[in-house]
């Protein structure tokens, strides 16, 4: 084999190895996004548990949950913690609103998780009165309402 031939040889084996990396990069990217997704609806699902055992397990948290749902007058004391209850809500929804936004959840899932707090904003007019006061705030220290918000407020619009 005479140098060229040799030089020849090794420039497509060089190109060989070259795009075999590239497989195993995409493979490899491809095992971290199905990694992603299975963490992200562990941890909502987690999320979910949580919130769940928190009314199953705390008779004052139940109560005062199922006060506001049907809009019965609360203590300062239990608006509060009725408020408290309610963001947790929101931030789950918002955390599951940026997965999906960005491929990690599908549509199905989002839907199943933002649903506790649409329950919430659509029966109870205190969680009604939070959600608005929340967006009102957002439109006024940021000029428009970010996509998280447009979307529950179309839900709400429905």
């Amino acid at each position: 084999m005479n140098k060229i031939e040799l030089n020849d040889l090794l420039q497509v084996l060089g190109m060989v190895g070259l795009i075999a990396s590239l497989i195993f990069v995409g493979l490899e990217l491809r095992q971290n996004q199905q990694v992603a997704r299975i963490t992200a609806y562990q941890a909502l699902t987690e999320q979910i548990h949580d919130i769940n055992s928190l009314l199953v397990t705390d008779s004052e948290i139940s109560d005062i949950v199922n006060r506001a749902l049907q809009n019965q007058e609360l203590t300062a004391s239990e608006e509060r913690k009725y408020e408290a209850f309610f963001r947790i809500l929101r931030r789950q929804s918002g955390l599951a609103f940026l997965q999906y936004e960005t491929g990690i959840i599908d549509e199905l899932l989002l839907e199943r998780t933002i649903d506790p707090m649409m329950v919430h904003i659509r029966r109870g007019d205190l969680a009604r009165a939070e959600w608005d006061n929340f967006t009102t705030e957002l439109m006024d220290s940021e000029g428009n309402v970010p996509a998280f918000e447009q979307h529950i407020n179309a839900l709400l619009d429905e």
